[in-house]
């Protein structure tokens, strides 16, 4: 039963497709040398820098420890800085440093060129398609989740 469903079933294929993107992507970090999880965080900087440490563990949905090690890993290689929110001084801020902004390009063509090689030869309108069948998708995981919108990254702004 379960074998015949699985030749249709999109999770199946997101779940290919995810898996492949983080070989390509963990592979290529690692070569600049930005540790597995690591890039995550700092995607998440650049696109929202100075955001708290709990903005980014709910973020990137993951524990407050995993967060910490992360940064602290990250602020120890010279790419981030951790200072205290002026107005609430028990809240930390997490910065992208000069070091990490000089990153900023390498880590956008490691992206750009996977999306590159995962829509080689799709039609613009056949792309068009599946990126709003796949929108389509994640606001129906987001609601039968019961997931904030928020708390998805890069969520299209217009949902």
């Amino acid at each position: 039963m379960f074998l015949s469903f699985a030749d249709e079933s999109v999770g199946r294929r997101i779940n290919i497709l995810f898996r492949l993107s983080m070989r390509h992507i963990r592979g290529e970090m690692k070569k600049k040398g930005v540790g597995t999880g690591d890039y995550a965080f700092m995607a998440m900087l650049f696109v929202k820098d100075g955001v708290s440490q709990d903005e980014l563990t709910r973020q990137m949905q993951v524990d407050k420890s995993y967060t910490a090690r992360a940064v602290a890993k990250l602020e120890k290689m010279g790419l981030v800085r951790r200072r205290p929110d002026p107005d609430e001084h028990r809240i930390k801020r997490v910065f992208l440093t000069e070091a990490a902004r000089d990153m900023e390009a390498d880590f956008f063509n490691v992206f750009k060129g996977w999306h590159n090689t995962l829509i080689k030869d799709i039609d613009d309108r056949a792309l068009g398609i599946l990126l709003d069948g796949m929108d389509k998708m994640i606001e129906n995981a987001r609601v039968s989740t019961g997931a904030d919108a928020s708390d998805i990254i890069f969520y299209k702004e217009s949902s």
